[in-house]
């Protein structure tokens, strides 16, 4: 998926006005700003000592994980988030329709739009912010992307993934040096 986004975004996109962006391109620009998770070089963990820096998982609709990817990047890239739209939809019947919620969700869908990634799926794709991260965003963004605003969420709030990382807490000891690490040569060590 890394390879196929970076391939898209390569090429030149279209005109603003003929994107179809649900949002001007000004306040998108203004929630990418606000969010650390949409700056690809902000490092949540070292990549000199580790492989992995982190974990990315899709929930269904009742916060049981369906997937999850290990990140090997410092940032938050947006290819995880493809890579597990792409999972899901390679596993449902093709007249299913999807509500995406995501804490990022206006960003998501402005380069899916934008880059034409995923294309293919993007009409059977509701998105929405899930309910906690909505008020970081633009008054805009909340008004058209918060889940209680829009028809099909009910009462869905969009923070399985928040509650399965709560679930997991108990193996952040033990798995904070997971993943590849540079250890020292024994025979080096006098």
């Amino acid at each position: 998926m890394e390879s196929c986004v970076e391939t898209q975004e390569k090429k030149k996109p279209k005109g603003a006005a003929k994107l179809g962006l649900r949002l001007p391109e000004e306040f998108l620009e203004v929630c990418e700003d606000s969010f650390i998770a949409t700056n690809e070089k902000e490092s949540k963990a070292s990549i000199v000592k580790f492989i992995d820096t982190g974990l990315v998982a899709l929930v269904c609709r009742h916060d049981r994980p369906l997937w999850v990817v290990n990140m090997r990047t410092p940032g938050e890239e947006q290819h995880f988030a493809y890579a597990l739209i792409k999972a899901l939809f390679d596993n449902l019947p093709l007249d299913w329709n999807v509500g995406l919620l995501y804490d990022i969700a206006c960003q998501i869908e402005r380069s899916m739009i934008m880059h034409s990634i995923l294309a293919e799926y993007y009409p059977r794709i509701l998105f929405a912010v899930s309910v906690f991260h909505a008020f970081g965003h633009q008054w805009p963004c909340q008004l058209l992307y918060h889940p209680r605003k829009t028809v099909g969420y009910g009462l869905s709030n969009g923070e399985g993934c928040e509650h399965f990382w709560s679930s997991l807490k108990c193996l952040i000891p033990s798995l904070r040096i997971s993943g590849v690490c540079s250890i020292p040569d024994v025979h080096s060590i006098g």
